[in-house]
């Protein structure tokens, strides 16, 4: 199962928010609601993709009206076992109310219907159905993406606008005639899902991340080591090459006795470090102090090319 089907399925087995049962009603109609006519009357139609889907909008009507809607499940192609679900209600009194609903919270008319969205809560509930109903997360192993995609640019302004609210900015783009609001931010990835409630899907996100950090935080550690042996290495043999050429030329024999060991010591141990050099001197040098003498000896063999 992808991460993002664990993500809905983890959110769809908590139970609707029954103190805003209202809006949790609106947002699944607004989504995946329609109407059908049947001897002049109406009757509402919520689609749902999986069995869990259509659980959580049957509880919600029966909850908010007492009614129970029927179920009809369809397959999706002929002979095949994909199927789909639709919560079918079927009372023309009840499916009035819902429109009715629907009329006061001016659902159609984007900008008045944010108006009339009063508590936090309320908007929290327009995220979570909107990621359930038209949304989709990548697998955090794979990257950081997030995005919902919606047929109006009105929706997805909407939406947009909300996150906004969150202090989630996220982005806005027109692919294949739909508009998908996307987040790629991991830090404002984890804000939303716990908008959304979707806590374990966050702990499992955030868990990712910690790995990639330590993961990537290694490599840097190695990359910088690898770096630094590189450069011991080089600045070694640019030593010994000017030391072994002093000594061909009979010119080493000649200089001071602390030129002398600290030629010796490096010829004998070419890839020590400058630190561990000076603790085999006798007295013992400073790191920079014996930095300073095999720069010299470097010098003084340049010059006599």
């Amino acid at each position: 199962m992808s991460f993002s089907k664990r993500c809905k399925k983890e959110i769809l087995k908590k139970e609707p928010e029954y103190k805003e049962i209202d809006m949790e009603l609106l947002a699944y109609f607004y989504f995946q609601g329609s109407i059908r006519i049947v001897k002049n009357s109406y009757q509402i139609l919520f689609k749902a993709s999986e069995n869990i889907e259509a659980r959580y909008i049957y509880k919600i009507i029966k909850e908010k009206y007492k009614y129970s809607p029927a179920m009809e499940i369809q397959n999706k192609r002929k002979f095949s076992k994909d199927r789909s679900f639709i919560v079918l209600v079927e009372d023309s009194l009840v499916s009035d109310k819902i429109l009715k609903l629907a009329d006061t919270y001016n659902l159609y008319e984007m900008e008045k219907f944010y108006e009339n969205l009063k508590t936090r809560e309320q908007k929290k509930i327009i995220l979570k159905l909107a990621f359930l109903l038209k949304g989709s997360i990548n697998d955090p192993y794979r990257g950081y993406n997030l995005e919902i995609n919606l047929q109006q640019k009105e929706e997805a302004l909407l939406i947009g606008k909300i996150m906004e609210d969150f202090s989630i900015n996220p982005k806005l783009n027109l692919r294949n005639d739909l508009y998908c609001v996307y987040i790629k931010d991991s830090d404002k990835i984890s804000d939303f899902l716990a908008i959304i409630g979707a806590n374990k899907s966050l702990f499992d996100l955030e868990n990712v991340r910690a790995m990639k950090s330590i993961r990537n935080d290694i490599n840097r550690q190695t990359n910088f080591d690898k770096a630094n042996i590189d450069r011991t290495v080089k600045a070694a043999f640019r030593q010994i090459d000017a030391i072994n050429k002093l000594k061909d030329k009979n010119i080493l024999e000649n200089l001071s006795e602390d030129l002398q060991e600290i030629s010796e010591l490096r010829l004998t141990y070419p890839y020590i470090s400058l630190e561990e050099l000076g603790k085999m001197m006798t007295p013992a040098l400073s790191k920079a102090k014996v930095n300073y003498r095999l720069q010299k000896l470097i010098k003084l063999a340049e010059s006599e090319d």
